[in-house]
C-alpha cells in the first residue's frame, strides 16, 4: 500500500483507494469470524427445518401435494357400479423475497486503524449477523403480515382452542400472572394431550405431533412443580414419560419455552398464553430461505462512508398441511409488570 497523504504538512489521511483496499482485506477477516457466531436464543433452525435448496435467485416455489381416497368393498358379479380410488392434487405458491442488513465504516475508524495498526471493529458486522439471526426468528415464529406470510404460531387455517375452564375458579391457565398453579398436574397432562390427541384423530392417526412449544412461564411451572406430594417427578418428566406420541412411537417428545408465546392467545383468549403442537417434519413445515444472509463486497458510497451490504431471500415459513398442527390457548396468564 502506498503511503498517506497530506496536505500542507496536516494530517496524513489513507486515499480513496487505500481505504477501500484495508476495508475489503479486513471485512474478510471480520465476516468469517461473524458467520461463525452463533445466537442460541433465536435460533429458528431448532424450531422448523430450513429448506436451503433452492436457487438462491429463484422468484418462488411451487409445491404439489396430493391425497388419496377410495374404499374397497365386497361386489356382486353383476353389478356395473365399481368402487373407484381417486387422487386428488392442489398446489401452493410461496413467492421469495429480498430483505438486507449490513454494516459501514468511516473515514475516522478507517485511518485510526491503520495509524495505530489495528484491526477495524467488528461490533457493526456482529450486529448485522444478529440483526438478520432475529429477523428469520421472527418469520419462522409470526411471519409477515406485509408480504403477506404466517409462522409457526399463527398460520392461517390451523385449528385453534381454549384449554378446558377447569381450574382453580374455572380457569385455563396453569399459572397465573403470579406464578401460582390454578390446574392440577393431571389437568395439564390432559391439556397437553388434547393437542396431541386433536392431531392423531384429525389425521386419522396417520400423523401424530411430535414438538410441543409452551410460553416460558407454562413451561417454568410444570418443570418445577412436583407431580404429586408423594414423588419428586416433575409436572414436565411425567408428561415426558407418558404422552401419547412417546408412548406410541417409542421417541421423546420435544417440549421447548418460546417468550412470545406468552401473550400469543387470539379471540376470546387473547393476550394469554398459547400452546402449539406440530409435526416438525421437513413434508409438513419448513422455512424457505434460498439465499442465507452474506455480506457483498464493500464500497464508497459517500466521501467519509464505507459500506458492505448484506442481503437474504426467504420465502418464510410453509405448512404443507395444517391437520399436523394444533394451537391452544388460555394455557397462561403474562406475569404482572415489572415481575
Amino acid at each position: 500500500m502506498n503511503a498517506p497523504f497530506s496536505h500542507n504538512g496536516g494530517a496524513r489521511l489513507l486515499t480513496d483507494a487505500q481505504a477501500l483496499s484495508l476495508i475489503q482485506d479486513q471485512s474478510f477477516k471480520i465476516n468469517q469470524t461473524v458467520y461463525e457466531t452463533r445466537f442460541p436464543d433465536w435460533d429458528f433452525g431448532r424450531l422448523v427445518y430450513v429448506d436451503t435448496s433452492g436457487p438462491a435467485w429463484s422468484p418462488g416455489i411451487l409445491t404439489y401435494t396430493s391425497d388419496l381416497s377410495g374404499r374397497a368393498n365386497w361386489q356382486s358379479a353383476y353389478a356395473k357400479d365399481i368402487p373407484l380410488a381417486d387422487v386428488s392434487q392442489d398446489m401452493q405458491t410461496k413467492t421469495f423475497q429480498l430483505a438486507a442488513i449490513g454494516y459501514q465504516y468511516n473515514i475516522e475508524e478507517v485511518n485510526t486503524a491503520y495509524q495505530v495498526g489495528s484491526s477495524l471493529p467488528d461490533r457493526r458486522a456482529r450486529a448485522a449477523r444478529l440483526a438478520y439471526t432475529k429477523f428469520m426468528y421472527d418469520i419462522t415464529l409470526f411471519g409477515s403480515a406485509e408480504k403477506g406470510l404466517g409462522g409457526i404460531t399463527n398460520y392461517a387455517g390451523v385449528t385453534t382452542s381454549i384449554v378446558p375452564a377447569d381450574g382453580t375458579g374455572n380457569a385455563t391457565y396453569w399459572v397465573n400472572s403470579a406464578g401460582v398453579g390454578l390446574k392440577t398436574p393431571a389437568q395439564i397432562v390432559r391439556d397437553i394431550n388434547i393437542a396431541l390427541q386433536g392431531i392423531a384423530l384429525a389425521s386419522f392417526e396417520t400423523e401424530m405431533a411430535d414438538t410441543i412449544l409452551l410460553p416460558v412461564e407454562a413451561l417454568n411451572y410444570i418443570a418445577a412443580t412436583p407431580y404429586s406430594a408423594t414423588t419428586m417427578e416433575t409436572i414436565l418428566s411425567f408428561v415426558q414419560r407418558t404422552n401419547i406420541y412417546t408412548l406410541t412411537t417409542g421417541r421423546p417428545l420435544t417440549i421447548r419455552s418460546v417468550r412470545e408465546l406468552g401473550a400469543a392467545g387470539v379471540g376470546a383468549a387473547a393476550g394469554t398464553g398459547r400452546m402449539v403442537a406440530y409435526k416438525n417434519d421437513q413434508d409438513y413445515v419448513k422455512l424457505h430461505l434460498p439465499m442465507p444472509h452474506q455480506f457483498l463486497p464493500v464500497y464508497q458510497d459517500g466521501p467519509l462512508n464505507w459500506t458492505i451490504p448484506g442481503i437474504f431471500r426467504t420465502g418464510g415459513v410453509e405448512v404443507l398441511t395444517t391437520v399436523a398442527f394444533r394451537y391452544l390457548d388460555g394455557i397462561s396468564q403474562p406475569p404482572a409488570a415489572g415481575s
